[in-house]
Parts: structure tokens; C-alpha cells; sequence
């Protein structure tokens, strides 16, 4: 689970009033039927999703974002499981998110350069069993995604058994993962929420659909998917909040 970190590097993306109003308007042609309705001002929540706001992250920059490996064991093990959400993202957010095969040696402990997302293979990054972590920088000036460290966990691969005993469901979960922890340095949120009134919002207390699927970025998981749904992020949920993200960007400008 993240533990944001934050960055002290700014740069200031100035842009004519026109443009950007023309982008907020093309990008709302980009939603989905389930998806907020354009609007004038931004929107940080909504049914399934949330912006990650308590890390200072805002919106989603439309130029697109790298993402680029602490190391060859890093790149060998998580690259086919950065390729699906990467391309959702690109194909029905809008925004180009690059599997690259770089190796970038920024630490964990420093921002990596603007839109670079650094993935890590590591045992125990938050030093609890079976926990993953982001580690997301934000744009100080306009509170946009700047990209960060992504650190799974090694022990989802260390035994065949680890979330079941079935080897189809065990790959699932660490699809979800990944794409969860991708979720977050593009600056989405938990959307855990209190559903049964209790007072107490716990872990995997989040929205369900009519066909059972629940937001990719529900914590601590979602419950095990459907091989169809492994490592996607749903129409309902998480598409939309990324989408509203990527409108925020202009219209936090305006």
C-alpha cells in the first residue's frame, strides 16, 4: 500500500486560455457512459474513484508518462504486467503511458525525472509481508502526476501458493496489483467508503457493479477477478476517475 512521498520540483506548463478550453472540451468527448459529466470546475471524487489529493496530485497530465525499471530483474519480471493497464491508459484514458525497457537508477527515497515512473522488484518494501507501495511525486506548481516509484513486493512470486492454491487466480491478484500501484502514481486514490453506515470504513469496502467487478484501486484488494478482468481497470470506476483527472489538468489551468 502507498506511503506517498512528495517532490519539491516545479515546473510551470503555460498554455493560451483557448487551447486549454478546447482540450477540456475534446477530452470530455473522451468519457465514458458512466462517467462524470463535463464540467466547468474539477472533480476529485466520484462513484468508485478518488484522486489522491492527500498527496497533492490533482490531475493527470495529457503528455504522457514513461515507465522505466530499477533494475533487469525488475524489467524481466513486471514488464508483461505493466503492458495491459499501460495501454488502457493510452487507448481509453488518452494519455500515452510507454513501457519502456530503460533502467533508471533514481532511489526510491528521490523523484525520478518528470512523467518517469521507476518500477521496483523488491522484498518487503514497506517491510510488512505481502505489501506493495507507490511512492508518487506530484508537480508542486499545478498539483498534476509527476510519476514516482512503484515497489512490488517480491513474495507474490516467491511461493505458487501465496493468495491460493490456484495458479490462475495467484497471477490475477498480481495483475491487480500492479495495475492498483500503477492506479496510484497516475494519482488515484483508495475509494474505500463506509457503504453499510457503520462508522468505520474498512478493507475492501468499495462500490460493486451489476456485474460484480469492483474498482481496481479498492484497498486492499478487490477480491479475486475474473481472468477476463485481471489487470484492467474497470468501466465503471477507475476509467472514469482517470479520465476526470485528465480533464482536471485543463481545467485547473482555465
Amino acid at each position: 500500500m502507498p506511503l506517498p512521498a512528495r517532490t519539491t520540483r516545479t515546473r510551470r506548463h503555460t498554455l493560451a486560455a483557448a487551447v486549454i478550453a478546447a482540450l477540456a472540451a475534446v477530452l470530455g468527448l473522451l468519457a465514458a457512459p458512466h462517467a462524470h459529466a463535463a464540467t466547468t470546475t474539477p472533480v476529485y471524487k466520484g462513484t468508485g474513484w478518488k484522486a489522491w489529493t492527500s498527496n497533492g496530485i490533482y490531475s493527470l497530465a495529457p503528455d504522457g508518462y514513461t515507465i522505466v525499471f530499477a533494475d533487469a530483474t525488475a524489467r524481466t519480471r513486471l514488464t508483461p504486467y505493466l503492458k495491459g493497464p499501460a495501454g488502457q491508459v493510452t487507448t481509453a484514458v488518452g494519455v500515452p503511458i510507454t513501457v519502456s525497457t530503460i533502467i533508471d537508477t533514481t532511489p526510491a527515497a528521490a523523484c525520478p525525472p518528470r512523467h518517469r515512473i521507476v518500477v521496483h522488484y523488491t522484498y518487503r518494501p514497506m517491510g510488512l509481508k505481502g505489501m506493495s507501495q507507490t511512492r508518487a511525486c506530484h508537480n508542486t506548481v499545478d498539483g498534476s502526476a509527476w510519476g514516482g516509484h512503484i515497489l512490488i513486493d517480491t513474495e507474490y512470486w516467491s511461493t505458487t501458493a501465496w493468495f491460493s492454491t490456484d495458479p490462475t487466480v495467484n497471477n490475477n491478484y498480481r495483475k491487480d496489483t500492479v495495475a492498483h500501484e500503477l492506479g496510484h502514481a497516475l494519482g488515484l486514490d483508495h475509494p474505500n467508503a463506509d457503504l453499510n453506515k457503520d462508522g468505520t470504513i474498512t478493507s475492501g469496502e468499495c462500490v460493486k457493479s451489476t456485474a460484480g467487478r469492483k474498482p481496481v484501486m479498492c484497498s486492499k484488494n478487490r477480491g479475486a477477478a475474473a481472468a477476463a478482468d485481471a489487470g484492467r481497470y474497470t468501466a465503471e470506476y477507475d476509467l472514469p476517475g482517470l479520465r476526470q483527472l485528465l480533464r482536471n489538468y485543463a481545467l485547473r489551468q482555465l
